[in-house]
């Protein structure tokens, strides 16, 4: 637990500061200066290899010298980020700043190492340098079969061949077998969008196999593109921490080949980027903020991760640029920054502090308004750096407390997932997405339960780091191994409960129908799936003859064999007979609930399921101590374990949108202070408070 002093010497607010091209080192230290003002203790750049080298062996360093040397002045750490995988005009990538592919050519690798080396050697030394971040948003896409695919390049075919060797343990045929082929070597194998006739592609009756491999050499190609930078950085630079921040950690990791178990441990501090307007578009308005927190999580509780950061989340309104354009208030400012760092996140660092003049984004996003002054949003910032201040002092230092709940997702299982939606239209229940976009939106509706919650991938569950979690919560994860299978059942004989939903585990990690299925699961808990029901307009569903929204396209047909499964009386599906929703048994210390249909697509996908939701994970989290639960609508509480006081952090809608009602929260007896708004409150005997929380913010430390 870091002491108030040691967290004092630690910068955990920043921003992004763009420098362009042709500003003037005047303008440059005006806006460190207004950083200053905002509270912030941290500023990226990014190092544009563009403008760093207009010309062939020419440096021009001079307008982020003035960064840089600004930043020290005032005592700002930059977060130096390199951009070698967006070269100028003269290394054959022409006309763009900034990209997310990987090198194209191999013959670029000696121009990109002069730029790494040339960039780390003239900052390594400077007083102002606090990270370098080796590369923004890596990301390796999917090209769909039936697409050319123009990222391909003499380096990935190389890691193509030694990944299918490795793979089929030096055995063609056993390729040959799996991929139905008859390749003679694994140097004649092609990509896997020419592996098919081109009459065939995307059919169907293709074999997975090739696109679950190209899934594999995606993933293998981006840790490869990574270690490399870093070793260019570390051999000028040994000291000076690493970090990259992945886009996309909450959607389907077969489509951006991030793969949590292979690439996450890699950095010294790993970041993400969640942009509203962009990552998190999927949530309602209210939800992303819940969506925010259970995607640090993730982060924190991938396999060999040691810090965390959240690199990129939303400063500014956006009108031209995103998924779903965006206004972006001072409380919404205040929640992003302070909620990471209250679940773990050692930074948090906003995207941007000014606006951008030319081209893409121009006017949108930025803290600073477009006459680079401060204003309401910048003001919410300096307040949450005051806020931490007294924070660590009242509390004597905190850490958030342990998670009592996890979800859990599978990076394989999603690669199937998406392999199998290549030749069919996507629809509600079988998006490409539906399984990790659901799994955010149930860890959402836990924390606003009270729950203490992360999210974590499948392989981390082996090695949890901590308290061993009350509750597993498992939704439309299609495939997975015998080994997880027999870990899942190992915890909840423990004493832990497992919710489980009909759509998971039905299929192992090659795509192979398990049998019986749920894999694993089915025999020892005494049940099985003999199939999926569908209904091209989902099912309806009840709870005390109540009708509360419906799950997307199906429902299992389940057989028990053991006696010990008891339906619930109050969850029906009344057009399917009134046949129970959720069974319920006990196995060993534990309990297993199962539901009939998906319950993460169906939050995604009916506002009205997500009531019948909130019961049901509240049911699974029965017995979790939740000693402080929201009671108003959209309300997240964030418990924080301190030295010599408790504290939470409350995040609801601000007073406006709850029409003037007080925030109200259950909580022990007793005395506290909101750090937020300086006012003391008092619970009665009742345990309930009341708080005014105009911004929609609370800080709560027991007196």
């Amino acid at each position: 637990m870091p002491t108030p002093e040691q967290a004092a010497a630690r910068p955990r607010l920043g921003a992004q500061l763009w420098v362009d091209q042709d500003d003037d080192p005047a303008r440059v230290r005006c806006l460190v200066s207004r950083a200053a003002e905002a509270g912030l203790g941290l500023l990226r750049v990014f190092l544009m290899w563009p403008w760093i080298e207009p010309e062939p062996g020419r440096w021009e360093f001079g307008v982020f010298d003035a960064a840089f040397d600004a930043a020290a002045e005032h005592g700002i750490g930059i977060k130096a980020t390199l951009t070698a995988n967006s070269g100028p005009w003269h290394v054959g990538t022409p006309s763009v700043l900034h990209t997310n592919t990987l090198t194209l050519d191999s013959g670029q690798r000696p121009a990109m190492r002069r730029y790494i080396r040339q960039c780390v050697r003239h900052y390594r030394d400077h007083d102002a340098l606090a990270q370098w971040i080796i590369w923004n948003e890596p990301y390796n896409g999917v090209v769909p079969p039936g697409h050319p695919n123009p990222s391909r390049s003499d380096e990935q075919r190389a890691l193509w061949t030694a990944l299918l060797r490795d793979r089929y343990d030096g055995d063609i045929g056993r390729l040959n077998r799996r991929w139905r082929t008859g390749y003679a070597s694994f140097e004649e194998v092609p990509f896997a969008e020419e592996v098919a006739h081109p009459a065939h592609r995307g059919s169907v009756w293709e074999s997975y196999g090739p696109w679950l491999d190209d899934w594999r050499l995606r993933v293998r190609a981006l840790r490869w593109e990574l270690e490399w930078v870093a070793e260019v950085v570390r051999a000028d630079d040994p000291s000076t921490p690493l970090c990259f921040n992945p886009p996309g950690c909450l959607d389907n990791t077969g489509v951006t080949a991030f793969g949590f178990t292979e690439l996450a441990g890699l950095p010294d501090v790993l970041g993400a980027s969640f942009h509203a307007s962009w990552h998190l578009a999927f949530a309602d308005p209210d939800a992303r903020l819940p969506v925010l927190v259970a995607g640090t999580t993730l982060l924190a509780r991938s396999p060999g991760v040691r810090r965390v950061e959240l690199t990129e989340f939303q400063l500014g309104s956006t009108y031209h640029s995103g998924r779903a354009p965006l206004g972006v208030e001072p409380g919404d400012v205040a929640a992003s920054f302070l909620a990471p760092l209250l679940i773990g996140a050692e930074s948090a660092t906003g995207w941007c502090l000014n606006t951008r003049r030319q081209d893409f984004e121009a006017g949108d996003w930025a803290l600073l308004d477009d006459d680079d002054e401060l204003g309401d949003r910048a003001a919410a910032a300096r307040r949450v750096s005051e806020l931490l201040t007294v924070l660590d002092e009242r509390t004597g230092g905190w850490i958030p407390v342990e998670p009592a709940a996890v979800v859990l997702v599978s990076e394989t299982s999603q690669a199937i997932q998406m392999v199998a939606g290549f030749p069919v239209p996507p629809v509600p229940g079988r998006g490409l997405h539906d399984a990790s976009h659901g799994s955010a939106l149930i860890a959402a509706e836990l924390l606003r339960l009270g729950v203490p919650t992360a999210m974590a991938p499948t392989s981390g569950l082996h090695d949890w780091r901590g308290a061993d979690p009350r509750l597993l919560v498992i939704s439309h994860m299609a495939a997975w191994t015998s080994d997880f299978a027999g870990e899942a059942l190992r915890r909840v004989a423990g004493g832990a409960t497992l919710l489980l939903d009909a759509t998971s585990g039905h299929k192992d990690h090659d795509a192979r129908l398990h049998q019986p299925w749920p894999g694993g699961l089915a025999e020892a808990l005494g049940f099985r799936c003999t199939g999926l029901r569908v209904r091209t307009d989902g099912y309806p569903v009840t709870s005390h003859h109540r009708p509360c929204g419906r799950l997307p396209l199906v429902v299992g047909a389940h057989t028990f064999s053991d006696p010990a499964w008891l339906p619930h009386e109050q969850f029906r599906l009344p057009e399917d007979g009134a046949a129970p929703l959720v069974w319920e048994r006990p196995y060993g210390g534990g309990r297993v609930l199962l539901v009939a249909g998906p319950i993460g697509p169906a939050l995604l996908y009916d506002e009205q399921f997500r009531p019948l939701a909130r019961e049901l994970l509240g049911h699974a989290a029965t017995g979790i101590p939740r000693p402080i639960r929201p009671l108003s609508p959209d309300t997240v509480a964030l418990r924080l374990r301190g030295h010599r006081h408790d504290a939470v952090g409350v995040f609801a809608p601000p007073g406006t949108a709850r029409h003037g009602q007080p925030l109200r929260l259950a909580v022990p007896a007793g005395g506290y202070t909101d750090l937020w708004t300086g006012t003391t409150v008092r619970a009665g005997a009742g345990g309930e408070l009341q708080l005014p929380a105009p911004d929609g913010i609370a800080v709560l430390v027991t007196d």
